[in-house]
């Protein structure tokens, strides 16, 4: 069962590794070899001393076969001793360098590079005390140093784990989105769960497989691995935690593989609907256009010739006139579409955020000069972005807030707050309309899709919001409940780290 489990966690690893291919991931996977190598050196050096129960055997080797083939590999017990002294010494390491790698604290950031290396003096230190052939010029005659040396390995050790965690879950607590909750919550859960699975086995002093003076960790008080035989429920209970500890290890590592991995999946889906639909765009575009040129022409000679008739040509030219400022936003709207289509390139600049926020509120006062627009600027950070794209993305969010008010018959209550959230600088529209349904929330970014009257809305609002904040290096998050409102968060990267708001 045991060999199960190493391989699971092993194999789990390199999956999240491979999918994230970022820092943390790397960090999670060095949690998982190590681990897998502390007990893999200790199940061969229990299969070479044997000895063992039924129950035990089943437990580590799962079939006896396993066992007698371990058995004969020629493997010496100091190669084996240092394997698990590694693994053992490792573990904690890796482990502070995720707690490091997810802390957004301000001094840890500054020093991120520095701490980093320096967390590894210890462990070389140790790796260096335990290498078989400086292990036993060092402790030979020097009972003293043992019985120190046992206890502050394990100090040291739980001193990692401790800090690790401490910068973990200080960082869950300071988070505020959801999403990034649930981002650090798989990486605290999957963390959690390997380490209770190592400290399982890491009480022991991994010297004693090659040391031949085992009657001094007797005296110490330190079992050894192969020491008195558990009972069945003992052992029944060390298979449940060891199988249980691994499942939910595995399980927090897949579920942070996946976050962005199915973005990344979904933003291929759209774009190969666009690229699909984009096929017959233009050509549409054109003839609507071609057609309103027409209308245009029309309306003209409509005019003058009405303008010689007496009846109600106050009316008439009313009429005239509505005609041809919607002939014209028309026109104005299919050019709009032809440029964007066209030309996606942006020119990224220092910004303000606030210069943008104001921007976006002043172009939603144009249409809705009677609408409120809450602002709220809890940030004073720079940006780097393109001021006019993404102040459209940010008005596009406002109108649908509003308009979405006013389908639900509600008195619009549109809000834009901008905050900075750990490594990203947050812009985030929230509305009091009827809610986006769970089922139509993978669907709003379709380019095409509209639930509103579709002779004044194409669709491809979202679509292009969507387009702007990737093009920003930037992500576009929902969270919407039916009956309560919907907030759209702009999320973009940390422009220096000096300027932090």
């Amino acid at each position: 069962m045991l060999i199960l489990v190493l391989f699971l966690c092993l194999m789990v690893s390199v999956y999240v590794a491979l999918r994230r291919r970022d820092h943390l991931s790397l960090y999670l996977l060095g949690m998982s070899v190590t681990v897998s190598m502390m007990l893999a050196g200790i199940v061969m050096y229990i299969a070479k001393v044997g000895g063992l129960a039924a129950t035990e055997k089943t437990f580590l080797f799962l079939r006896p076969e396993l066992q007698r083939w371990l058995q004969t590999r020629p493997i010496p017990m100091s190669i084996l001793g240092y394997m698990v002294a590694i693994g053992r010494t490792l573990f904690p390491w890796f482990l502070l360098l995720v707690g490091l790698e997810v802390s957004m604290n301000s001094r840890v950031r500054r020093r991120l590079k520095q701490l980093k290396r320096l967390s590894f003096l210890i462990p070389a230190l140790f790796l260096i005390y335990y290498y078989p052939e400086v292990f036993r010029e060092l402790v030979r005659g020097r009972f003293w140093l043992l019985t120190a040396m046992i206890p502050i390995s394990m100090a040291w050790i739980l001193a990692y784990v401790a800090l690790a965690f401490f910068l973990l879950v200080q960082e869950y607590r300071a988070i505020t989105i959801r999403y990034f909750k649930r981002h650090t919550g798989y990486i605290l859960f999957s963390t959690v769960s390997i380490t209770a699975l190592y400290l399982l086995y890491a009480t022991k002093d991994p010297a004693q497989i090659y040391n031949m003076f085992i009657g001094e960790y007797i005296r110490l008080g330190i079992t050894s691995y192969i020491g008195p035989s558990l009972t069945v429920v003992g052992w029944l209970i060390l298979g449940a935690c060891t199988g249980l500890f691994v499942i939910l290890g595995s399980y927090g590592m897949v579920c942070y593989a996946q976050l962005d991995y199915a973005e990344d999946r979904e933003e291929v889906s759209l774009q190969r609907k666009f690229d699909a639909a984009g096929t017959g765009v233009s050509v549409f575009v054109h003839g609507i256009k071609n057609q309103l040129l027409s209308s245009r022409v029309l309306h003209k000679k409509l005019s003058r010739a009405l303008e010689a008739q007496e009846p109600d040509l106050e009316q008439v030219r009313a009429c005239a006139q509505a005609l041809r400022e919607l002939n014209e936003g028309m026109l104005g709207r299919m050019d709009e579409l032809y440029r964007t289509v066209k030309n996606s390139a942006l020119s990224l600049s220092p910004v303000s955020v606030e210069q943008v926020a104001r921007s976006a509120v002043e172009r939603f006062h144009g249409k809705y000069p009677g609408v409120e627009v809450s602002l709220d600027l809890i940030t004073g950070r720079l940006a780097l972005a393109d001021q006019g794209p993404l102040s459209e993305a940010l008005y596009n969010l406002l109108t649908n807030g509003c308009e979405a008010a006013f389908q639900a018959g509600r008195e619009p209550r549109v809000e834009l707050i901008v905050r900075g959230e750990r490594l990203w600088t947050v812009f985030e529209v929230r509305d009091n309309g009827g809610g986006i349904p769970a089922e139509l929330q993978s669907k709003i970014y379709e380019p095409f899709f509209t639930s509103k009257n579709t002779n004044y809305n194409w669709g491809m609002g979202l679509y292009y919001v969507r387009r702007i904040v990737k093009s920003h290096f930037g992500r576009l998050r929902l969270e919407s409940r039916v009956g309560e409102g919907t907030s759209f968060f702009i999320m973009l990267p940390l422009f220096g780290e000096g300027n932090k708001g």
